[in-house]
């Protein structure tokens, strides 16, 4: 299936524009915005259940097995579902939100080969000390960080963090969200790494094949983009 074009998606009015980017002016904060949200009985959203849940679990599973991957690290684990598909040596779950790492350490209390724990984003040299792993994955983060300082800072820790491979599944257009959504923000990220990170290179980009059948109204396609230090 081919895959969707930027100019596939609508764009917004100038008035919808302006009234996008007063609310995300407004906007409370990306940690603040998660804590409310897991506190409040919410989840870690659609893309850690059903058909997008099975494709990043398949996609994983195999590389973290073909590739002879010990150690996973993931930045934003949230409430522990995506996880259940997973079937990694050891793992390390990272999260700004508290109770998202209650979750998911309540989850999976008898499990010794997984851990969770909340981080300081910019506690850069700690992090790059106490979480490095073979392979540091982000799911679904990406665009859900729409300060621009907390998005690069997050970067950071992600490819800090890895020793052999980083894996995003992110958007990667520069794309305007919805009325709606104040705590998305699409990018064109895969530009920002190769400015900002030029010892690692994209290696594979993976589409969602699965998804492609159940796609979110005017948004871009998201997909899976690994990398590897060179």
């Amino acid at each position: 299936m081919l895959k969707k074009s930027s100019n596939d998606y609508p764009k917004p009015s100038a008035l919808a524009q302006f009234l996008i980017r007063l609310r995300q002016l407004f906007f409370p904060g990306s940690q603040d915005y998660w804590e409310k949200r897991y506190s409040m009985g919410g989840n870690s959203g659609k893309g850690s259940y059903g058909k997008n849940a099975e494709f990043k679990s398949e996609i994983l599973n195999k590389f973290v097995r073909v590739n002879n991957v010990n150690s996973v690290t993931e930045y934003g684990c949230g409430d522990g579902n995506q996880l259940t598909y997973a079937e990694y040596p050891q793992y390390t779950g990272l999260d700004i939100s508290e109770q998202a790492v209650k979750l998911s350490s309540a989850l999976f209390l008898e499990d010794s080969s997984k851990k969770f724990l909340i981080y300081d984003p910019n506690d850069l040299e700690t992090n790059q000390q106490k979480f490095s792993a073979d392979l540091v994955i982000s799911l679904d983060v990406i665009y859900h960080l729409v300060e621009d300082d907390v998005y690069r800072t997050y970067l950071t820790n992600v490819f800090n963090s890895s020793r052999r491979f980083v894996a995003i599944y992110s958007s990667d257009e520069d794309v305007y969200g919805t009325l709606h959504s104040r705590h998305v923000r699409h990018r064109k990220f895969t530009s920002d790494i190769e400015e900002w990170f030029p010892a690692w290179e994209l290696k594979e980009t993976i589409e969602n094949f699965k998804a492609q059948a159940e796609p979110h109204e005017n948004e871009p396609s998201v997909d899976f983009f690994i990398f590897q230090s060179c």
